[in-house]
């Protein structure tokens, strides 16, 4: 008994009134007491073995939570590309400039895989697209963006400013498929394809570099966020904005109200400050000097 309190750190009292507490609760004898000190009877030794596996599997899990709690200092977050990719990048920059002590990790991928990695507590946050299935999770749409269409610079359509998928109807839409499916939203591609008058879908086992390339050569068009658009160039072809109908696309942030780290709520309240400082100022769609 003595020997046991000295590795808990408690009193040798403490220990065998503990033991009197559980023998009377479970109305049976763990030990057998003598003057040189105390054995295990054989309903002591079976109750022992029994409860041994519980044990062990509570100890397990108590080292894993430490283990996670040792990585606190990482948030992941989920990201549907490509639509609010700017968005996203000043989002991350605001938070590391007032989380310097929390490191950043991103994962790439569709809204679908994005939700079943955040119930599966792989990622911590996802910012997916505003259709998507977020059952069982907390989820609060941030704020939307607009689409771009590039299109090879002879295209037939390449004169008007602006487009609507009606008139993009019989076109190929050129989608980028990663080793997850497609890395346009499936939940954003659904809504397009429910119209009567819709473009076909092709999906290109190929990164979106490729795809790019691959307008360019005249072969289909595709679609990106806006602030994506702004930010490429390629010779031989042009953006078009998309208007009407689907032509913007919200964006919600998913999380687990169960998440016990503070850095995702904080990474939702500037979110949320971001988005209102843009429908205030929208001249400067947000941006920080």
């Amino acid at each position: 008994m003595r020997q046991a309190a000295e590795v808990l750190g408690v009193r040798g009292t403490t220990v065998s009134r503990n033991i009197t507490t559980i023998e009377q609760q479970f109305d049976m004898q763990i030990f057998e007491r003598r003057n040189n000190g105390v054995r295990l009877t054989e309903e002591g030794q079976r109750w022992l073995e029994s409860i041994r596996g519980l044990y062990d599997g509570l100890d397990e899990i108590l080292r894993e939570t430490a283990r996670r709690n040792r990585k606190e200092g990482t948030l992941r977050i989920g990201l549907c590309s490509p639509v609010g990719l700017e968005f996203l990048l000043r989002l991350i920059e605001r938070f590391r400039a007032r989380h310097p002590e929390i490191r950043v990790a991103i994962r790439d991928g569709v809204s679908n895989d994005q939700v079943s990695a955040i119930r599966r507590r792989h990622i911590d946050v996802a910012f997916v697209c505003g259709s998507c299935d977020v059952r069982h999770c907390c989820s609060e749409e941030i704020w939307e963006e607009g689409l771009s269409i590039m299109l090879p610079a002879g295209h037939r359509l390449a004169k008007d400013e602006t487009l609507t998928w009606e008139e993009l109807a019989g076109e190929r839409l050129l989608v980028p498929m990663g080793a997850n499916g497609p890395q346009l939203d499936e939940c954003f591609l659904e809504r397009v394809k429910s119209d009567s008058a819709a473009p076909t879908i092709e999906h290109c086992h190929a990164g979106q570099a490729t795809v790019l390339i691959k307008v360019r050569l005249g072969n289909g068009f595709t679609v990106v966020g806006e602030s994506f658009a702004r930010e490429i160039a390629i010779n031989g072809t042009i953006w078009r904005s998309v208007t009407g109908k689907n032509s913007r696309c919200p964006v919600k942030a998913v999380w687990l109200d169960s998440n016990p780290k503070r850095a995702v709520l904080h990474l939702i309240s500037i979110a949320r400050n971001m988005a209102e400082e843009r429908r205030a100022h929208p001249a400067t769609d947000g941006r920080e000097g």
